[in-house]
């Protein structure tokens, strides 16, 4: 029979940043939209509009996947990793898209890549963290 270990205080600091982080995320994403709208040209916004359906589906599939994981890192369960897996994943091809196929460097250095690159580091975290806390026995 396996013991419960106790996580030790940072793992319930990250977990709750992790929420915190998506929470700040959402937002961003949508600040993001009305600051492209309104300092793009006309044909560069138009170029956004049209994204790809599988786009979208990457996108959502990415915040909702790693909103979960961070529930299932709080309440302890190893679904957390497969669903930090996940989205670090989708938010890969997503970023990539983002900084390969939407030219807006002009626009915005902090767009085009601060936000892609730092989005992409924090998925990377929690996803090693998770397995990290699922080798200790922290999640099961």
């Amino acid at each position: 029979m396996k013991r419960d270990v106790k996580p030790p205080t940072s793992f319930w600091v990250v977990g709750f940043f992790a929420l915190l982080w998506n929470v700040i995320e959402i937002y961003i994403s949508t600040y993001e939209i009305t600051f492209l709208q309104e300092n793009l040209t006309i044909e560069e916004f138009k170029v956004m509009q049209s994204l790809p359906y599988w786009y979208i589906i990457l996108f959502l599939v990415a915040i909702i996947s790693e909103i979960l994981g961070s529930f299932m890192l709080l309440i302890r369960k190893k679904l957390a990793t497969l669903l930090y897996g996940l989205s670090l994943i989708a938010l890969i091809i997503i970023e990539l898209c983002w900084i390969l196929v939407f030219d807006i460097k002009k626009t915005s250095l902090f767009m085009s890549f601060v936000l892609p690159v730092l989005v992409i580091s924090v998925a990377i975290l929690l996803y090693v963290y998770s397995k990290r806390a699922a080798n200790k026995g922290w999640i099961r």
